[in-house]
This record gives C-alpha cells, sequence and structure tokens, in this order.
C-alpha cells in the first residue's frame, strides 16, 4: 500500500486537475484531513503512527495526534497508545536536550528554541498522561506524571526517558 504521503500527493494531483488550478493552503488542509479521516476508518493505525513520527516526531501535528489519540482510546488500543505517545515523547525529549546546552549559555535563539521544544514535549506528555486516565492505567500514569517532573527539573535526558516503554506487537 503507498505511504500517506503518496496518497495525499496523488490526491492533491487529482483535486487540481478537477478544480483546475494549484489548490489554496486550505483547500490541501482539508484535502490532508479527509485522508487521515479515511485512514482511520480503514483502521489503518500502525501506518498512521508511522506517518505521524515521521512527519512531527520532534514538533508539529498537535491535530493529527489529538485525533489519532482520541481514536485509540475509543478503541482501548494500549499498545497502539503506548506506540504513538512514547515515541513521540521520546523524540521531542531529545529535541528539547539538542537545544538546552545553548539555552543555557544564554543564547537567545537557543533559549526560543528549547522553549518550543519543551512545549511540544508536554503537549504530548498531556496526551499521553489523558490516554493512560482513560484506559484505566494509573500506576502508567503517575509514573508518566513523574517522568514529567523529571523533565521539568531539567535532569539529565537518561534519567528523565525510561529505558523501556511499552511497545505494540511488531513495532519497530
Amino acid at each position: 500500500m503507498p505511504s500517506f504521503s503518496v496518497e495525499y500527493e496523488r490526491l492533491w494531483s487529482r483535486r487540481a486537475r478537477e478544480v483546475g488550478r494549484e489548490l489554496t493552503t486550505e483547500e490541501a488542509r482539508r484535502l490532508e484531513g479527509e485522508l487521515f479521516q479515511a485512514w482511520i476508518d480503514a483502521e489503518r493505525f500502525d501506518e498512521l503512527i508511522r506517518t505521524i513520527h515521521a512527519n512531527h516526531g520532534h514538533s508539529g501535528g498537535a491535530e493529527d495526534i489529538v485525533v489519532l489519540g482520541y481514536h485509540l482510546r475509543e478503541r482501548q488500543d494500549e499498545a497502539r497508545i503506548h506506540e504513538l505517545f512514547g515515541g513521540l515523547i521520546s523524540r521531542r525529549v531529545k529535541a528539547f536536550y539538542q537545544w538546552w546546552p545553548r539555552a543555557v549559555e544564554g543564547h537567545v535563539g537557543g533559549m526560543r528554541d528549547a522553549a518550543r521544544a519543551c512545549a511540544e514535549a508536554m503537549d504530548v506528555y498531556t496526551e499521553y498522561f489523558i490516554s493512560l486516565e482513560s484506559l484505566g492505567l494509573h500506576e502508567e500514569k503517575e509514573r508518566l506524571r513523574e517522568e514529567m517532573r523529571q523533565f521539568q527539573a531539567r535532569l539529565p535526558v537518561k534519567t528523565v526517558l525510561p529505558l523501556t516503554r511499552p511497545r505494540s506487537e511488531g513495532s519497530t
């Protein structure tokens, strides 16, 4: 099966031919949302998780992350919830720690970028926390809260991120 980006490009080209012009930003965004929803309806969850990790590993994609997280919670799909959010947290926390040394030195751009990376990581932590609560995984939720505290305290990345997170079957 084609990747999300390949299917999107095909749809974009087809739609542009139909209207006889390039799509506006809003039309392209709407088209991408329609494809995303079609993939959810087709239960292509593993592919969507890989797409989100690839396209939004360090930042962005909030709407897609929230929507997919919601559908995974509705399905009580614990393994995929761990895969989606655990993978994003790992990438985003590490992205923060790439900026942090420059921020500590007082580099203005480093401070700005570290703040943005921190916010991106915290957004995912929050969605993961909501998901764990929704699934009734109270012990895991409290472990995640402690990880969030360690991240906020700027403890070393190896202290913040657990060595392992629960993963879905057959994940990479």
